[in-house]
């Protein structure tokens, strides 16, 4: 059974029925369909936090859009609890002021720009990298 777990803080509206069903739909077609994987909306204070915990850089890179840690490389990057057993994929961290960014000039809906984001993160955390 997958198990998809979103967090946001509530200044943060998103359809989390739609960002589930993205993530999943990656995961499936991956040949993925028993396994944990978290994803996180959150600010440019904390994608930069995680950024210079995780990547070594400094408060002022630019935030990033997206991040993913797989669990075999890092864990716990989000302190999200974990069920014993389970395949735990990892954690994918998304900024939203940053999705809000990209959202306004590309003239498309927030809801779309967080999915695409969150696909791209689940591919990273099966080690798939792609342009």
């Amino acid at each position: 059974m997958l198990r998809i777990y979103i967090t946001r803080q509530s200044r943060y509206p998103a359809d989390i029925k739609a960002l589930k069903e993205k993530v999943r739909r990656v995961l499936v077609d991956n040949n993925v369909t028993d396994a944990i994987c978290n994803v996180a909306l959150v600010g440019e204070r904390k994608i930069r936090q995680l950024a210079q915990k995780y990547m070594g850089e400094t408060s002022e890179s630019p935030a990033h859009e997206v991040l993913s840690f797989p669990a075999s490389e890092t864990r716990g990057s989000l302190d999200f609890k974990r069920p014993e057993g389970a395949l735990d994929l990892g954690d994918v961290a998304i900024c939203y002021p940053e999705a809000r960014k990209i959202a306004i000039k590309k003239n498309r809906l927030m809801d779309e720009v967080i999915g695409e984001l969150a696909e791209h993160g689940a591919l990273h955390l099966l080690g798939i990298h792609h342009d």
